[in-house]
């Protein structure tokens, strides 16, 4: 029995990682003068957009490893970045949010993203815009 071709160019899983990271890197360079790892910058986008999460949460939403997003926390809990309040339920799931500090960051960061973000959509219609939001929701609802 002959094994099936495999062509790594072709193969989309290979493709949707390497466009992904393309995307990743430039976005990076965005928030990297403000030592922010990719990581951290996950956290305080989705921190600036809803107080309150838990690591885990947080984890969820950015579909990462939650010990990756507490490591990210740890340090930006270090730099006052974020704050962690007591939690009136379960002293292991703190709510977290952004401090002064890391509200003051994300909004000096934030218009330079959405500046990228526009860029990048430039590169498409607005059918087609649609159509990648219609590709990507499959790809992430897919069982």
């Amino acid at each position: 029995m002959t094994s099936p071709v495999f062509k790594l160019e072709a193969f989309l899983p290979y493709r949707l990682s390497v466009a992904s990271n393309a995307v990743s890197k430039r976005i990076a360079k965005t928030y990297a003068p403000y030592k922010l790892s990719p990581t951290q910058w996950r956290v305080m986008a989705v921190l600036a957009s809803r107080a309150g999460m838990t690591a885990r949460a947080v984890a969820d939403k950015t579909g990462m490893d939650k010990t990756t997003i507490s490591r990210a926390v740890n340090k930006m809990l270090e730099r006052g970045l974020v704050r962690r309040s007591p939690s009136q339920i379960d002293g292991r799931s703190a709510p977290l949010s952004l401090s002064r500090a890391g509200q003051a960051m994300f909004a000096k960061i934030a218009p330079l993203v959405l500046a990228q973000e526009r860029e990048l959509k430039a590169l498409f219609s607005d059918a087609q815009l649609r159509q990648l939001e219609d590709f990507l929701s499959k790809l992430k609802n897919h069982p």
